[in-house]
């Protein structure tokens, strides 16, 4: 009987030989991998933001420069500089040696390309402007990037010191403090108030700190389940609204990312109703996208796109511009418009923010060193 078996290489994927008989067929490369071999589809996944961006600024660049759309994934291929990016590019370049518009084979990997991009190439193939419609993609993208940068690093010293309060105290308060209270206190038939409020807290945590934790972890996982579903992300967001501060904070930032989309579709040549149905989807907020969806049905309906989307949640300044960009047959300028205020508003109450919690932060350091050391 013949044997059949098979030889991995390094990276694990490729069958290298095969015995049947007295007849060996040694080191025959086949180019697939196991997946494929076994009939399995390989799907790429979420590239990360960086990399989207890259990809679109060489595929403008290429697309510019007049080379034919094969030749420039082609080249994409070759350059990619993940394995993941390399087989989204090959999926691409596949889909469309077949025949299929890059449009469409982009809206077959739905985890990579969102609804937006998509839309915006498809806009883009029927004017034949697809390097500008990659240029407009990038500039949109590189913009949303930096403002969620800025907002991660303005949130990241308020929380790396929470955290390192929290752990610093329980250290305290379940380590340190017996032993400290032990020796020092020791000749003392009363204790201070504050001492022993203190050791109440110790013995807690050392007794039943296990436990706690456990409700803790147990509570939190509940709402994490709970923000996952439909009523409770809506709930959770507009909690979030509702919060001094932060909930103007959310409204500008919204504000400015859904002016900037919905600018750079309408000036694509993507019809409104369409425009509002894609920036809805990408609102971050369930509040701002359930008041979009609403003003989608409205603008179907014949109302003007100012009227529909005025709400509780859409600040009066904006909807009043878009307005008078719908009267003056300038609504693309108004929106630009619009996100440039709300985008520079946006980075202003950030900046207010943490100029505010500087001073109760440094509060919160001073009372923890003076209790604790």
């Amino acid at each position: 009987m013949g044997e059949l078996y098979k030889i991995i290489d390094r990276s694990g994927e490729r069958l290298i030989s095969a015995k049947k008989g007295g007849f060996n067929l040694s080191n025959i490369s086949l180019d697939m991998d196991i997946n494929q071999l076994l009939g399995r589809e390989v799907k790429a996944k979420k590239l990360a933001p960086k990399d989207l961006s890259m990809f679109t600024r060489q595929l403008e660049m290429l697309l510019n420069t007049g080379i034919p759309m094969l030749d420039a994934l082609d080249a994409l291929e070759t350059a990619a500089t993940t394995e993941n990016l390399k087989k989204v590019v090959n999926d691409l370049k596949k889909r469309v040696t077949q025949g299929e518009s890059l449009s469409a084979a982009m809206g077959e990997q739905t985890v990579v390309f969102s609804n937006f991009y998509v839309k915006m190439v498809q806009a883009g193939e029927a004017s034949g402007t697809l390097g500008q419609i990659f240029a407009q993609i990038r500039a949109f993208t590189d913009r949303d990037m930096e403002a969620r940068a800025k907002v991660k690093k303005a949130l990241r010293y308020p929380m790396f010191v929470g955290i390192a309060l929290l752990i610093a105290g329980y250290v305290q308060i379940a380590f340190v403090l017996p032993k400290m209270a032990a020796t020092m206190f020791a000749n003392m038939k009363e204790l201070p108030l504050p001492t022993k409020i203190m050791m109440g807290f110790s013995d807690v945590l050392t007794q039943y700190g296990f436990i706690m934790f456990i409700i803790i972890f147990v509570v939190f996982s509940a709402l994490k389940y709970y923000t996952g579903t439909e009523d409770g992300r809506y709930n959770f967001d507009l909690f979030k609204l509702k919060m001094p501060k932060l909930g103007i904070l959310i409204q500008s930032s919204v504000t400015a990312r859904f002016s900037q989309m919905l600018n750079v579709l309408v000036s694509s040549g993507v019809q409104v109703v369409d425009a509002l149905a894609i920036a809805g989807e990408t609102a971050d907020n369930a509040v701002f996208e359930k008041d979009l969806a609403k003003a989608r049905k409205d603008v179907l309906g014949g109302t003007p796109m100012s009227v529909a989307l005025a709400s509780d949640n859409m600040p009066e300044m904006a909807t009043s511009l878009i307005s008078i960009g719908e009267k003056t047959g300038a609504l693309s300028e108004m929106l630009d418009g619009v996100a440039e205020y709300y985008t520079s508003d946006m980075e202003d109450k950030m900046d207010g923010l943490m100029a505010a919690m500087e001073p109760i932060l440094t509060l919160i350091i001073t009372a923890f060193v003076g209790v604790f050391v």
